[in-house]
């Protein structure tokens, strides 16, 4: 797990090519505190170099890639130049320092995330007669592509993004992995191409930049945030999942290619007992060896745990994985660690706590509360790259720095299991038009009979499912007049938002009738999934820890799960109903049976109401940065008690923490 950087001079434009490097990678250390390195390509020349943070033996190695000049010695000359900040997990040696090259330095590449099936690849290349000279997964890397081209990015399980450059086409291909666990962001304007792991790298350069109103607004009012390529900073974009540029820098070309696309069912079947026993068994095979493949490392292993499924069911596969295979990195009791909202309505510590006594695990639990988030807010913004969308940001970070103070170096997470086995309230409702448009009326009652094993109230889930009936059946006039009663807040955020021509998605609220499946994909694959997993990017490295979560990006495991038809994913009214039958046994039985978890939660009604004094100083003090008034902040003051009343609508709230953090964020960013 690392950080990357890059620049790619054009033209005329000249620029001291190492003090670039540096200050790019300067601001992604944390990213990266064991090693860095640099590469700059001359027209005649490479200088690979090191800076105050390189490793004496990445200087002294014998191997090609090793540190033999100071990066501020790299003046003007150079077209190209990579930098890397090493997070050691894979080979703790020098040789699996970066920039990392092959034998005769045509090849270039800078990678940040692991290849959890590089030991395979490797052993399929040596059967080629291919050699390698390190334990890297990087090298595995460079071995591959030499042998198989583009095309091995197929075999790739695991999570990267990464930039390669071959002297030999004079090309320069970025990659990043199917569904996003890697970040990748880059900046192309006439004088240069560049590229970092985090935007606030890239700010290190002169970028013709500033705010993108078009996404900003979607954040304040639609509570919907970096949604496409254009993100918050404008010119400043994002590779998405499953792409791949490539930079002819002969031709001056630069094209974007989508590598990847996940299929999923549209079979439609009756359940069948002894049909579901066989795939129970495979998804448990898969997750299996999904977790055994994430446990391989050369440092220190932990796991988060919320009290849930996703998480518990990590844990207990990887306790009985030790128990089998003895793992050097998981020597005696595993390390858990959990957020403890104290002053939560619903603790999920009782429930984390089962698990801990099923497994003896090391326990560790890290205090979160308002007060504390206050303390922490302005720092995490800054690592976030963002504004927070929530206060589970916060305690995500709270986990991932206990992990840190224990030396807990990688830590395995369940985050996607709901995206991938359906634990959100919008798949039974898809699920349930599903049976209803294909005449399946008798499965659709033992459905809706079987709501009491649901993670929602039947009454809630009931009028749910009205609305959206209604919604697709009514006249407009009728549809206005339901979506208006219900929905106040769209009256007090436009009272306040200056950009109403930004309200496309409140206005046309998704009330989709998708199948399951199709939902399940959308949620996958469409920006949902990749915010989640953005934030933990930021939680983990603002801490030096790498995160992995097998549920979100091992290929086996999602491709199989997809295939399945949507009738083996909620049955009887119970969601994740293949992940709880594959767990059955692995489980503590109260976890197994557990209806009520929904998701990575904190108290954040309770947290904007004890904090409002401190939201509104902060409001107050920052709101002439609002220089193209998004919000007015006169009349939201104004509205202050009314907002923050006994029957205040949460959703008013959480306007107002968005709108305050998007000041924090303009403060931070000095814009």
């Amino acid at each position: 797990m690392c950080g990357i950087a890059g620049i790619l001079l054009k033209g005329t434009a000249s620029t001291a090519m190492g003090p670039a490097l540096r200050g790019m990678a300067d601001t992604m250390k944390h990213r990266g505190p064991d090693d860095e390195g640099y590469v700059c390509f001359g027209n005649d020349s490479v200088h690979i170099c090191g800076g105050k943070d390189t490793q004496l033996s990445s200087r002294e190695m014998n191997l090609p890639y090793a540190a033999t000049h100071d990066i501020e010695t790299a003046g003007n000359g150079f077209f190209l130049g990579f930098a890397h900040r090493r997070l050691s997990v894979i080979d703790l040696s020098s040789a699996g320092h970066q920039p990392m090259c092959n034998s005769n330095k045509s090849i270039w590449v800078v990678f940040n995330g692991e290849i959890y099936n590089y030991w395979e690849i490797r052993e399929e290349l040596e059967s080629k007669s291919v050699r390698f000279i390190s334990g890297s997964d990087v090298e595995v890397l460079i071995k591959a592509y030499e042998y198989w081209g583009m095309q091995f990015i197929e075999k790739l399980n695991g999570m990267w993004a990464f930039v390669l450059y071959d002297a030999n086409s004079n090309t320069l291909i970025g990659c990043r992995d199917r569904f996003g666990v890697k970040p990748f962001y880059y900046y192309n304007s006439k004088q240069f191409f560049a590229f970092a792991s985090e935007q606030k790298a890239l700010m290190q350069l002169p970028v013709d930049t500033g705010i993108n109103t078009e996404a900003v607004s979607d954040y304040l009012v639609n509570a919907k945030i970096e949604r496409t390529e254009d993100g918050l900073y404008r010119n400043i974009k994002e590779l998405m999942p499953s792409q791949y540029f490539v930079y002819d820098l002969t031709r001056g070309q630069f094209n974007i290619t989508a590598y990847y696309s996940l299929k999923f069912s549209r079979q439609i079947s009756r359940f069948d007992e002894s049909e579901s026993k066989k795939i129970v068994q495979q998804v448990k095979e898969k997750i299996t060896a999904a977790v055994a493949m994430r446990l391989r490392s050369d440092v220190n292993v932990g796991f988060c745990l919320s009290g849930g499924i996703d998480s518990s069911s990590i844990i207990g596969i990887s306790n009985k994985i030790n128990a089998d295979n003895h793992l050097r990195q998981l020597s005696g009791n595993l390390h858990a660690f959990t957020a403890d909202c104290i002053d939560a309505p619903i603790n999920e510590t009782g429930w984390a706590e089962q698990v801990v006594k099923r497994h003896q695990l090391n326990w560790h639990k890290c205090s979160c509360t308002s007060g504390l988030l206050f303390d922490e807010l302005e720092k995490i913004i800054y690592f976030q790259d963002s504004p927070l969308f929530s206060t589970s940001t916060y305690a995500q970070a709270s986990v991932m720095k206990m992990a840190h103070e224990h030396n807990i170096t990688i830590l395995l997470d369940g985050q996607g299991g709901d995206e991938l086995f359906g634990g959100y309230v919008p798949f039974y409702i898809s699920y349930y038009f599903e049976l209803l448009r294909h005449m399946r009326f008798a499965a659709f009652g033992k459905e809706i009979s079987g709501l009491s094993n649901s993670p929602l109230n039947i009454n809630i889930m009931m009028r749910s499912f009205a609305k959206v009936i209604l919604y697709d059946i009514l006249p407009q006039y009728f549809k206005k007049m339901i979506y208006r009663s219900n929905h106040q807040e769209l009256s007090f955020m436009g009272s306040l938002a200056a950009a109403p021509a930004y309200w496309g998605d409140l206005k046309n609220r998704e009330y989709s009738r998708n199948d399951l499946n199709t939902s399940l994909y959308n949620f996958f694959t469409q920006g949902y999934l990749r915010n989640l997993l953005r934030w933990e990017d930021r939680c983990s490295m603002q801490y030096s820890v790498e995160s992995r979560t097998p549920f979100a990006d091992d290929i086996e495991l999602i491709e199989y799960v997809f295939s399945l038809p949507s009738v083996y994913k909620i049955h009887h009214g119970r969601s994740k109903y293949l992940l709880r039958e594959a767990m059955a046994g692995v489980l503590p039985e109260s976890i197994y049976n557990r209806s009520d978890k929904l998701g990575f939660a904190t108290p954040q009604t309770l947290w904007l109401k004890q904090s409002q004094g401190e939201m509104q100083k902060i409001i107050r003090e920052l709101h002439v940065l609002d220089t193209e008034k998004y919000v007015d902040s006169a009349k939201l003051l104004a509205a202050w008690d009314e907002i923050f009343s006994r029957n205040a609508n949460p959703k008013m709230m959480d306007f107002v923490w968005r709108y305050m953090n998007f000041l924090m964020w303009r403060k931070i960013n000095k814009m």
